[in-house]
């Protein structure tokens, strides 16, 4: 195929002809280039590299749905770049492309996930009936590739502030908006004929949320650093439809202010929960005054205000004030602001909707305590935050939001969070035997466990499908007992994280009110670890090594039916033990992801801290000596 028969629209003709992802030669010359297995003309070529297809004979028409789709594939490819693909309307396998790229926050095209979307299935790519992409602003930093290099996470960087300046603009709709939609539109229908019309960032976020609560009137509430043009919207949702009420521009954003006290204390920013974490130990009054200036509401109460944002930086101004500071102090007047203004901006929204349920997703709401203070709130009577808070979920939300609107689905509540891929007992086998390791098989692999667990081992599990979202529910887990105060700072080190990020417990759904307080109305939320509560009295001196300095615990409150193998090892263990509970931590290695497969469950039991490794049936032992990596002070940007 010759650059000449290469026909596309001459308005987009400075883009079309160069390799969408590659960018670096135009398409004819692209030396990964090679013919699709995707068979049937009109002729396609595959770029290896990106995972783009090129057609000679233009862009083919998008069918309107006029019945449910057998198959539909949801895609966001921004930051925590993922893919979700659904069965006659029902959400069958999601992933986060990080999980298979084995790089955290794994950004661009997400070609492993949609690979492993087909695989699942056991279809090709011509075999999908719909392609739904999300964020029609997506392909601005690949435009402009000087302004966002991949990597670039300095939020007090010019070029940060760039783009925080671009993402406001795209927010005041207009032509830069609708050209940035269209542009988006012809590169990806060159790639994907079935492609669908994009879905706004913030709208999947919340239709992830309403949709996967099973609550028919919710409060949707999406926050995080940005999101095409925005960083936070509020909708309505009751009578069968969501109405989008406010939002706020990406320039004023919680994400932002919370990533930027991230930085100024050493971490990464896209770890912003270690402020969460270190909060605890600190006062918030002497640097609450300070953080005030930082983030606010605006007068109305329905947006945020982030004072001079785009000329803040380290060395002047409130951030050098705030470095005289305790760092300790410095997070606990971050967190507190956060805690405050999220509530108020939250509470005035149910106060003018009447609404008492809230449903919420952003990455904002991966802070649970944040969290637990709107549960707490006098107007609500019930919450849930969509596991995949952060931009994980912004595939099942595009996808649940399309179904919507097309009158296919009511309602998606989640009924299985094991949404990840799975490997048989052969392939865990072969990654055992690889890495020279000799398994036992007991007859009993839960009873085994325990046995492991009550003899003081750190057993890490590894167990049918991965978990979808941020948390390790039980398949892809490390566990230990709950009873001995100083298993924070050891098995942290062992683990090679910091000593004061808190462990969370797994506790059997029955004890939920034996041992937390203030449950009512967060027990969906309490399924996973998306939210704290008060441990009881009771908890706090039975289980210490869950219960944080606050008080608080993060639990997973663990039903039969959504995990019969691992509730079932809950059980033997409460028998034996008097322990209705355990600590879950996730299993993978520092700054990692959490492992997917059997070989990456190898490398990180082989490599770590971990006693044993429950591996579908196979049962290993190892001395673990070793404390696994050394841990910096701090975790530098």
């Amino acid at each position: 195929m010759s650059a000449s028969r290469w026909r596309c629209p001459a308005w987009v003709s400075v883009w079309a002809c160069w390799c969408y992802r590659c960018c670096t030669s135009p398409w004819p010359s692209c030396s990964t280039r090679t013919s699709t297995p995707l068979g049937s003309p009109p002729p396609l070529q595959w770029c290896l590299q990106c995972a783009c297809s090129h057609t000679a004979d233009g862009v083919a028409p998008v069918a309107e749905a006029k019945a449910m789709p057998r198959w539909l594939l949801s895609i966001h490819e921004d930051s925590n770049a993922n893919a979700t693909l659904f069965e006659n309307g029902v959400a069958v396998f999601a992933v986060a492309e990080e999980r298979l790229a084995r790089k955290r926050f794994a950004a661009g095209f997400p070609g492993l996930a949609v690979q492993a979307c087909l695989e699942h299935a056991g279809i090709a790519i011509d075999e999908v009936d719909v392609i739904l992409p999300a964020n029609p602003t997506h392909f601005l930093p690949r435009i402009a590739r000087g302004m966002l290099p991949e990597g670039e996470h300095d939020y007090f960087g010019a070029k940060h502030k760039a783009w925080l300046y671009v993402q406001h603009q795209l927010s005041r709709g207009g032509l830069l908006a609708k050209a940035t939609k269209t542009v988006s539109g012809s590169l990806m229908k060159r790639r994907f004929p079935q492609l669908a019309e994009f879905v706004d960032h913030h709208t999947a976020h919340a239709y992830s949320g309403w949709m996967c609560s099973g609550f028919e009137d919710a409060l949707a509430v999406t926050a995080d650093n940005m999101g095409d043009g925005f960083s936070s919207k509020v909708f309505a949702c009751r009578s069968g439809r969501a109405d989008f009420l406010y939002g706020t521009s990406a320039r004023h954003s919680p994400g932002q202010f919370y990533g930027e006290i991230a930085q100024l204390l050493g971490y990464h920013n896209l770890l912003a929960g270690k402020v969460t974490g270190l909060s605890a130990y600190g006062d918030p009054q002497p640097c609450y005054p300070i953080m005030e200036r930082l983030f606010a509401l605006n007068k109305e109460g329905t947006g945020f205000v982030t004072p001079g944002l785009m000329g803040r930086t380290r060395r002047r101004g409130n951030y050098a004030e705030l470095q005289q500071h305790d760092p300790k102090n410095i997070a606990a007047a971050c967190q507190k602001r956060l805690e405050d203004v999220m509530v108020a901006y939250v509470q005035n929204a149910l106060r003018a909707t009447g609404l008492r349920s809230v449903v919420m997703a952003g990455g904002t709401f991966a802070n649970v305590v944040v969290n637990q203070k709107i549960l707490e709130l006098p107007e609500v009577d019930r919450i849930f935050v969509h596991p995949a808070m952060t931009d994980q979920g912004i595939s099942m939300g595009a996808g649940l939001y399309w179904l919507r609107q097309q009158g296919l689905v009511d309602s998606a509540k989640l009924e299985s969070i094991y949404l990840g891929p799975g490997y048989d007992d052969e392939r865990i086998a072969s990654a055992l035997s690889k890495a020279g390791l000799k398994p036992e098989q007991p007859a009993d692999i839960e009873a085994a466990a325990v046995d492991a667990l009550l003899d003081g081992k750190v057993v890490a599990r590894y167990s049918g499908r991965m978990e979808y979202g941020l948390r390790a529910l039980g398949n892809r887990t490390i566990m230990y007992g709950t009873t001995e105060p100083a298993v924070n700072q050891w098995l942290n080190q062992r683990l090679g994280r910091s000593e004061f990020m808190p462990f969370a417990p797994v506790c059997l759904a029955e004890h939920t009110q034996h041992c937390f307080e203030g449950t009512a109305g967060g027990e969906l939320a309490g399924r996973y670890m998306t939210v704290t509560f008060d441990a009881s009295e009771h908890f706090k001196k039975s289980s210490p090594a869950v219960v944080h300095v606050d008080g608080t615990a993060r639990p997973q409150l663990l039903h039969e039916a959504e995990n019969p193998s691992f509730y079932r090892l809950l059980s033997l263990y409460h028998e034996r033990s008097g322990c209705p509970d355990l600590v879950n931590t996730s299993f993978n290695l520092h700054r990692e992801p959490i492992v997917c497969s059997p070989e990456d469950a190898v490398r990180a039991f082989t490599t770590s801290g971990i006693d044993v490794l429950v591996a579908g049936p196979f049962l290993v032992r190892q001395e673990a000596s070793h404390t696994g990596p050394e841990l910096p002070e701090m975790e530098k940007v």
